[in-house]
């Protein structure tokens, strides 16, 4: 299992498994070890479930979407994404080619779009953090605009993107 996967797991379980305890305390006129014991084991079982679940519908929701590359392109890398317009996080899957950097969103968005931004207009990459601590934010300086995405591994990202900006002879 990976980071993620345990962070949503960890996330979602331990508000519940506190909700559950209270609601149950309130439930049985008291708290008890067997009562705490068995709602800290169904916490985290259906943390796990709910992780497991949310990760395989977004890689299936992901692999749905189909993103047209030019003759002369290669995909380098791709993976789902959030791409920030105003305060959405338009979800979908984010591609890199040798070329170009294409987002396209899911049909599951207010703001559903496909930009595609040439690696040479690409003048900055960065790691960021969303949410003030969690280190998955990319921010892309494209001409004089900024893009955000949320990504996993947006080291790799930027690694990527500037490799092929090198090959390319962007520079």
């Amino acid at each position: 299992m990976t980071r993620k996967t345990w962070l949503t797991t960890v996330l979602f379980a331990l508000p519940w498994t506190l909700f559950m305890i209270i609601y149950n305390a309130l439930l049985m006129d008291g708290i008890s070890t067997r009562l705490v014991v068995s709602t800290v084991i169904g916490g985290a079982i259906a943390g796990f479930l709910f992780s497991l679940s949310m990760e395989y519908f977004a890689n299936r929701m992901i692999k749905g979407i189909q993103i047209e590359t030019h003759t002369n392109e290669e995909v380098v890398m791709e993976a789902g994404a959030n791409h920030f317009k105003g305060k959405e996080g338009v979800g979908g899957k984010l591609v890199l080619t040798n070329k170009r950097l294409i987002f396209k969103s899911h049909n599951y968005n207010i703001q559903n779009h496909q930009e595609s931004y040439d690696l040479a207009s690409i003048r900055n990459a960065s790691a960021t953090k969303t949410l003030g601590f969690l280190k998955n934010g990319l921010l892309l300086q494209v001409v004089d605009q900024p893009h955000r995405f949320v990504v996993d591994n947006p080291t790799d990202w930027i690694n990527s993107i500037y490799t092929q900006q090198k090959s390319e002879n962007v520079f």
